[in-house]
C-alpha cells in the first residue's frame, strides 16, 4: 500500500465518523410535556335559573266607551291625549224623542201620585166613601208609573258618556253630528249605519286608559309554568327607555294555558308616575324561576358529560374524574348537589383531551390557604 492510498483510506474513515456523529446530535429524544390547566375550589354563592321573554305593556285599566242610546253626537269635549277624571262628562248624545218620553212619564207619575194620595186621604177620613181595593189599585199604578219614569231617567243618563276612571283618552272615533247607535253599531268603513246591513259592527266613541300604573303581559311556555308563582322576581327592560331596568314581581297569572300556543298569561304591574311608559310598548322580561342564595357552585365550563355529569379534580397533581349531581344551571355557574365537598381543586375547563390519571401542571385562580397539600 503506498502512502497516497493510505491517506485516502484514513480520510474516508474520518468522513464516515463525522456523519455518524452529526446524525446522533440532530435527533435527540425529548420528554413529553405535561398539560397545563387552571383550577379553583367550589364556592358558595347565588345560583339563579332565569328565562327572558317578550312582553307587551297595556294600561292598568283600558276601556272602549260606547253609546248606550241611539242618537246624534251633540258634543264631544275631549280628544286624544287629554287627561280626564272619573265621572267627567266626555260626550253628549242628543235624543229628542227620549226627552219627550221622559217628560211624559214624569207627568204620568205625578197624576198617579196625586190620585193615590187623594184616595188614601179620603179612605183614612171615611172608609165608607172609598173602597180599600180602589186605594190599593191606585197605589200599584203609582208604583208602576214611578218605575217607568225611573227607567227612562236612567236611560236618559246614558246620553252623557262619562269617564269610568282617571286616565288619558287614547282614541277618538267620531265627531259632533255623527249618528251614534245603541251598542255602537258602525259600518266596516267607519261610517255609522242603521244597524241592518250585513257589514254593521260595534264601534266605540272613545277609548280611555289608566297610565299611572301599567300591566305587562308575558306568555310563559309550558315547560316553565310550574315555576311561576305570585311574587316571583322580575326584571324588565324597555326598548328605547333611558335609565336602569325596572324591577318588579309577578302579580297574577291565569292558571291555564292557551291551546294555540301552550303558554300561560302572566302579568307584572309597574308604576308609571312620570308617564314615560305607554301602552303598546315592547319589553324584555326576565323571570327568576329559581334562586338559591347559598349554593355550592362551580363554573359551567367545568362540567362534562351529557346524561351523567362529571368534573375533573386534582389529586396530588393527577387528574381524577368525579361524578356529580347538579341542581340549578344559572348561566356562568352550576349548582352542585352532591359529589363535591368544596375543598377539591376543580379544573375550570373540562376537556376530552384531558385523561383521568394524567399528571398535569396547574395554576390556582383563587388561591387556597394550603396549596402545598393539594400538590
Amino acid at each position: 500500500m503506498n502512502r497516497v492510498t493510505a491517506t485516502l483510506m484514513l480520510l474516508g474513515l474520518a468522513i464516515i465518523g463525522g456523519i455518524g456523529c452529526h446524525s446522533t446530535e440532530a435527533d435527540p429524544v425529548t420528554a413529553p410535556t405535561a398539560p397545563h390547566v387552571f383550577v379553583s375550589r367550589p364556592e358558595r354563592g347565588v345560583v339563579e335559573s332565569t328565562i327572558t321573554l317578550p312582553g307587551d305593556l297595556v294600561g292598568y285599566y283600558q276601556s272602549a266607551l260606547y253609546g248606550k242610546v241611539t242618537g246624534y253626537l251633540k258634543s264631544i269635549s275631549v280628544d286624544k291625549g287629554d287627561w280626564v277624571k272619573a265621572g267627567q262628562v266626555l260626550a253628549v248624545i242628543e235624543v229628542p224623542e227620549l226627552q219627550q218620553r221622559l217628560d211624559q212619564s214624569q207627568a204620568s207619575l205625578e197624576i198617579a201620585r196625586l190620585t193615590y194620595q187623594r184616595l188614601q186621604s179620603v179612605w183614612k177620613s171615611d172608609p165608607r166613601l172609598v173602597a180599600r181595593q180602589d186605594v190599593d189599585i191606585a197605589s200599584a199604578k203609582y208604583q208602576e208609573a214611578k218605575a217607568n219614569a225611573d227607567e227612562l231617567a236612567a236611560l236618559y243618563n246614558y246620553t252623557r258618556i262619562t269617564a269610568p276612571f282617571d286616565g288619558m283618552i287614547t282614541e277618538r272615533f267620531v265627531d259632533p253630528g255623527a249618528l251614534i247607535r245603541a251598542g255602537g253599531q258602525q259600518s266596516a268603513g267607519g261610517s255609522m249605519t242603521d244597524g241592518a246591513g250585513p257589514n254593521s259592527k260595534a264601534g266605540p266613541v272613545l277609548s280611555i286608559a289608566r297610565l299611572d300604573k301599567l300591566r305587562i303581559y308575558v306568555y310563559v311556555p309550558q315547560s316553565e309554568v310550574n315555576f311561576v308563582r305570585t311574587g316571583l322576581p322580575v326584571t324588565v327592560t324597555i326598548q328605547g327607555l333611558k335609565g336602569d331596568r325596572l324591577v318588579g314581581t309577578v302579580v297574577r297569572f291565569s292558571h291555564s294555558l292557551e291551546l294555540s300556543t301552550r303558554t300561560m298569561l302572566t302579568e307584572i304591574d309597574v308604576a308609571n308616575p312620570n308617564h314615560t311608559l305607554y301602552p303598546g310598548m315592547y319589553a324584555n322580561v326576565t323571570l327568576v324561576l329559581q334562586r338559591h342564595p347559598d349554593a355550592l357552585r362551580v363554573p359551567a365550563t367545568a362540567l362534562g358529560g351529557d346524561q351523567h355529569h362529571t368534573v375533573l379534580v386534582l389529586d396530588h397533581g393527577i387528574l381524577k374524574e368525579v361524578p356529580v349531581e347538579i341542581g340549578i344551571s344559572g348561566g356562568r355557574h352550576v349548582e352542585i348537589l352532591s359529589g363535591l365537598s368544596g375543598k377539591e381543586l376543580v379544573v375550570q375547563n373540562f376537556s376530552n383531551a384531558l385523561q383521568p390519571g394524567e399528571r398535569v401542571t396547574f395554576d390556582i385562580l383563587h388561591p387556597a390557604p394550603s396549596i402545598a397539600a393539594a400538590r
